[in-house]
């Protein structure tokens, strides 16, 4: 009768055990995400509310080699295909509908167009314009 008594206490003992690291392990993977995605909101640039602002991201981008022209006139904006391809479909929506926004206020127009190309490829990754949102 003892022995059996010693056998689940030991299985008791190994359930909290396995139920405290199983515990904590989730705790750590809940805390990685947060730093995670963190790291990622900060790291991320998007286009301010304000349209006169957006000369001086579109410089940002240049430099980091992202941009490689854009071209106000014509709303055309040419891309590094690969550094482009690195973003979300999100991102490259806000950046095609806030560049339209921006094209259209400086050109005072009413309509908001713009087209994204690749700068090797020359094919369209992107573009407002009559024919709707249109993202590769």
């Amino acid at each position: 009768m003892a022995t059996v008594r010693i056998v689940d206490a030991d299985k008791e003992d190994r359930k909290q055990r396995i139920m405290v690291i199983s515990l904590f392990a989730i705790g750590i993977l809940g805390i990685s995400y947060l730093v995670y995605d963190y790291i990622r909101i900060i790291n991320h640039v998007a286009l301010p509310e304000d349209p006169s602002q957006v000369d001086p991201i579109v410089q940002q981008w240049k430099q980091e080699g992202l941009v490689s022209s854009f071209d106000v006139k014509s709303a055309l904006l040419v891309v590094e295909d690969n550094k482009w391809n690195e973003r979300d479909k999100d991102t490259k929506i806000g950046i095609i509908v806030q560049l339209a926004r921006y094209c259209a206020q400086k050109n005072n127009s009413p309509n908001w167009a713009v087209r994204v190309v690749g700068s090797s490829s020359r094919m369209t990754l992107g573009e407002m314009g009559h024919s709707g949102l249109v993202v590769q």
